[in-house]
């Protein structure tokens, strides 16, 4: 069972794993270095045996703490592999946010990528939708629709037969759990990603006219559609 995040508990692992955990061994670890290692080495006496020992035992046991601490991070961990442009202003990096280029962020909303978002569980709530489309016929390679006056094609491969006579974009539409999460820099994807083109059986093998073969649009938003069709 996946054990969602919350935004106070991102913030808190953000905070953990990008300033206070590296703080900390940064800190700990020139002080044993400098006074515990070094005078060790270089000079045998008593004062320096329990320096040693001292900063020994305090870094093990700060080490010890933050390795049980990290456990509790599990999911925090492996949804924050994902995240890219598409999800977040920034990318939160050891004692700094590094922010995206705002043509790379405003590139990535016209990207059908679904696979992204739906590895954020804890960040967007995943819901399906469907949409009729209207089907204009295939070549051997692509497939034809049309919504809102744009004409669309698609490879094949992103299709899909149904039974019917109608056509449909079948996706998903991301919505963020919690909107706190903006003001982590998360982004509200507010329009549907495209999955399959879902076609109708009973007139499959329609043949696209050429005008509309080529004469097609390749739009980077149609109604509330984030469709991706090919160039």
């Amino acid at each position: 069972m996946t054990l969602l995040v919350s935004p106070e508990q991102w913030a808190n692992w953000d905070q953990w794993f990008n300033y206070t955990l590296p703080g900390y061994i940064l800190i700990l670890g020139t002080i044993f270095l400098f006074v515990g290692l070094i005078p060790f080495l270089c000079v045998r006496k008593k004062i320096t045996y329990i320096l040693f020992g001292v900063t020994t035992l305090v870094l093990v046991t700060f080490l010890g703490i933050s390795y049980f601490k990290n456990k509790e991070s599990t999911e925090y961990v492996r949804e924050n592999h994902y995240l890219t442009a598409m999800v977040r202003e920034y990318d939160a990096q050891i004692f700094s946010n590094k922010y995206y280029d705002p043509d790379e962020i405003e590139s990535f909303k016209y990207i059908a990528d679904i696979n992204t978002p739906s590895h954020l569980p804890s960040i967007y709530k995943k819901i399906p939708v469907k949409q009729e489309v209207t089907y204009l016929g295939k070549n051997d390679y692509y497939a034809f629709v049309k919504l809102d006056n744009v004409v669309m094609k698609f490879s094949l491969s992103d299709c899909k037969k149904i039974p019917g006579s109608k056509a449909y974009f079948t996706g998903y539409h991301f919505k963020l759990r919690n909107k706190k999460f903006m003001k982590l820099g998360f982004i509200d994807l507010k329009h549907n990603l495209r999955d399959k083109v879902e076609l109708p059986r009973e007139f499959y093998n329609k043949k696209v006219s050429k005008n509309i073969e080529e004469n097609y649009n390749h739009p980077g938003l149609v109604a509330n559609w984030i469709p991706d069709s090919e160039k």
